[in-house]
């Protein structure tokens, strides 16, 4: 039973390899032109105990009771996502030039009033 387990978890990670090329990607039209293709890890196998499966046996021998187990370990492929990410947006403007002096509002002085003392009457 484990030999045909492992057997199946080796082709299942020969398969993910395999296929684990370069992965083509469009780019985005209003952005930079992101690269034709990344290059993408393999998914990696993660050992998965929630999806475990187990048979119990039990025999009575003789006067006894015989019990054995078979367990079977679960594993779970992850395959990394890959997002292209913009890294830096190049704007070209001109700057605007008044046709005469523009005078800004002189900023109003700052005022600060003492805080109000409170008292509680008993």
């Amino acid at each position: 039973m484990k030999v045909i387990m492992v057997t199946l978890l080796l082709a299942a990670v020969a398969l993910s390899t395999a296929e684990a090329g370069a992965i083509n990607y469009y780019s985005a039209p209003a952005l930079v032109p992101a690269p034709a293709y990344y290059a993408a890890p393999a998914p990696a196998l993660v050992r998965t105990p929630s999806l475990d499966s187990a048979v119990v046996h039990s025999e009575r021998v003789g006067g006894n009771f015989a019990y054995s187990s078979v367990e079977g370990h679960a594993y779970t492929a992850l395959s990394p996502v890959v997002h292209p990410a913009p890294v830096a947006i190049a704007y070209k403007a001109q700057p605007l030039v008044a046709p005469y002096p523009v005078v800004h509002a002189a900023p109003l002085p700052a005022v600060y009033a003492p805080a109000k003392s409170f008292y509680y009457a008993h």
